[in-house]
């Protein structure tokens, strides 16, 4: 009786191993979870693991596409969401963060930086006497227009292998899946969210 459930541990092992090898990168680790854990659904894991292997991956490989225009990421994040906005091409510094795919932390640090490349200028505020807008500057809206049509034919063939109808599917269900997040984010106080 021993050796037989050792037997079959042995052959989920082995059939666990050959999934991975075939599967994504992810796959190998919710594997080893489901062998070590067995009590634990990592499942949710599964998802959001490669999610986050994605990320990490696109904004590696959006460095290197951008590098060559003189762009950081973060830099390309300031000049396309003013350029996204429309004519006059400008936001308060904290509409600027909101519109972006940037991290609150720092803003000012990263206006300063495209600023510092005349992408960008600082005015006052006609709304607000202590405040500022941040107005992309003609050469800020040609390297904007540039970048992003490189980025988005840098994304188009990261999803070359999958077809219209599978992009469809999986841009719904990301899209739910932010909602649901995002409505949850906004549930929660302030003061647990800083944690």
């Amino acid at each position: 009786m021993r050796e037989h459930t050792m037997r079959k541990q042995k052959a989920v092992r082995g059939q666990d191993a050959m999934r991975a090898r075939e599967a994504d990168s992810i796959e190998g680790l919710l594997a080893e979870w489901r062998r070590e854990r067995p009590d634990l659904d990592p499942s949710p894991f599964g998802i959001f693991g490669r999610i986050w292997r994605l990320s990490t991956s696109v904004l590696s490989d959006a460095e290197a596409w951008l590098t060559p225009l003189g762009l950081t990421f973060e830099s390309f994040s300031v000049i396309v969401t003013l350029r996204r906005c429309g004519p006059p091409y400008e936001l308060n510094p904290t509409a600027l963060y909101r519109e972006s795919l940037l991290s609150s932390g720092a803003i000012t640090n990263r206006i300063d930086r495209v600023e510092a490349l005349g992408l960008v200028k600082r005015l006052p505020d006609p709304n607000d006497r202590r405040g500022t807008i941040v107005r992309l500057t003609p050469k800020g809206r040609t390297l904007a227009d540039r970048a992003i049509k490189l980025h988005f034919d840098a994304l188009a063939e990261m999803l070359s292998g999958i077809d219209g109808r599978e992009r469809d599917q999986l841009a719904g269900l990301l899209s739910a899946l932010l909602k649901a997040v995002e409505a949850r984010r906004a549930e929660q106080p302030r003061t647990r969210r800083r944690r």
